[in-house]
């Protein structure tokens, strides 16, 4: 079976999405640039330091171009490189030829801070101006003569990959770490109607799932679902109430049998007779046992499992030894309290012994033990319980055998009443024979 998140397949698309923008952005931009902006150069701006610390002053206090090693380096490479650099206090030095087109300006290059000048082709009137630092204080320089060797465009990106770049990797690690948790925050209200449907089960019928905070893509899901909640929880009234009316409509019928069966002269065939008669009555009964417990138990008590034990042992010991059963009870304390319904544990506790009682071999003995912490053992020396049928046994209507008798629905009843009661029943391993152990977690504080 193939499974998907739906988180996952919202948040992709959209990151995807987010990086394919922002790509057509940038190529966009890219093309606009080029568009907009001829294939002009500037002046070359990188040259700015090296003019700057070419400016000393004399002993006189007289600016001076010092031919630094980089300086002439750079006249080699430009021979048209022309400043004219400007200190604090008026002072001005000069460097090559100043275009008679930008006398005009470097005249006032005072009362100008800063400028970029293109101009097309190679023309000599592409200049730039800047402040730069040097070694007699900030000085202001306008320099030509020397152009990029990329155009305008070309350095512009270059340029922007430095904000670019960055800007593109935190906007994309943003989305991945944020749209996550925006998704999950949208879908929260179908996490919540999810863990709500997980906790509805046979015993929590009723329940209906929320419509509140689900998405609207949603909700005909969560509605039809709710609809077959509303037909499953019919159909299963339904079947309740018809097998506990067909159970109790049996109740007087199989009564009046027993009763006209006693009556019959004493041979093998009656005592077969009342004994088929009396697993149609057990059978009836637990039908109606089941009816009760799905409706509601009895209110819950102080029980004690020790004096409970040993009553429904006194009442069965009959009927055991009858069988040919020796049946012992023992305790390894006097009071053992928990909170229950008195009459469903007795059920549960006379269902295992009657069950002993019927497929324990006829031999033997059968034995009732109660344990702290609140564990009651039933055990017989009859053929027992294969051990990959072990969780079998508990479901309705199962038999080890089809031959064996019995309608295969007091098992089911015993782990019924006993998960009710906030506890486990179970087969434990054992030599010979069966040994169903019980252990009920409501214990009342010993005083």
């Amino acid at each position: 079976m193939t499974t998907y998140s739906l988180r996952w397949r919202i948040v992709w698309p959209l990151i995807i999405v987010l990086a394919v923008v922002m790509i057509a952005v940038t190529v966009g931009l890219f093309f606009y640039l080029m568009t907009v902006f001829t294939n002009s150069r500037a002046a070359d701006e990188d040259i700015l330091p090296y003019i700057a610390m070419s400016i000393q002053q004399d002993s006189a206090g007289q600016l001076r171009i010092s031919p630094t090693p980089e300086l002439s380096r750079i006249q080699k490479e430009s021979r048209g490189l022309w400043f004219v650099a400007l200190a604090q206090d008026n002072r001005e030095i000069r460097y090559g030829q100043v275009p008679d087109d930008l006398e005009t300006i470097a005249v006032r290059l005072g009362s100008i801070l800063d400028a970029d000048i293109r101009a097309a082709d190679d023309s000599p009137l592409t200049f730039l101006i800047a402040r730069m630092p040097s070694s007699v204080g900030e000085v202001r320089i306008m320099f030509g003569g020397r152009l990029q060797t990329d155009s305008v465009v070309v350095e512009l990106l270059k340029r922007m990959k430095v904000i670019y770049l960055p800007f593109l990797a935190f906007t994309l690690i943003a989305a991945f770490l944020s749209v996550p948790i925006l998704v999950k925050r949208a879908l929260a209200g179908l996490s919540r109607t999810t863990d709500i449907a997980a906790s509805i089960d046979i015993d929590r019928r009723g329940q209906r799932l929320p419509l509140e905070d689900v998405p609207e893509e949603m909700l005909p899901l969560v509605a039809a679902i709710n609809a077959a909640l509303e037909r499953l929880d019919h159909g299963y009234t339904q079947q309740r109430r018809f097998l506990a009316d067909a159970a109790h409509e049996l109740r007087t019928p199989i009564a009046i049998l027993y009763t006209n069966l006693e009556a019959m002269p004493n041979s093998q065939q009656q005592r077969k007779l009342l004994n088929d008669v009396g697993r149609l009555a057990n059978t009836a009964e637990q039908l109606l046992d089941l009816h009760r417990m799905d409706n509601r138990m009895q209110a819950m008590q102080e029980v004690d499992l020790v004096q409970l034990c040993k009553s429904v042992v006194g009442d069965l010991a009959p009927n055991a030894i009858a069988a040919g059963y020796e049946l012992s009870f023992s305790a390894d304390r006097d009071r053992m309290p928990v909170v229950g319904d008195g009459g469903a544990l007795e059920r549960v506790v006379a269902n295992l012994v009657t069950n002993a009682i019927e497929h324990g071999g006829g031999k033997g003995s059968i034995r009732v033990i109660v344990s702290h912490p609140n564990v009651i053992e039933i055990s017989d020396d009859g053929p027992g319980i294969p051990p990959d049928q072990w969780e079998d046994v508990f479901e309705p209507f199962y038999r080890i055998s089809p031959k064996r008798s019995g309608a295969g629905l007091g098992l089911n009843l015993v782990k019924q009443i006993v998960q009710r009661h906030n506890g486990q029943v179970s087969i434990a391993p054992s030599d010979h024979g069966a040994r169903f152990r019980i252990s009920l977690n409501a214990a009342l504080p010993q005083h």
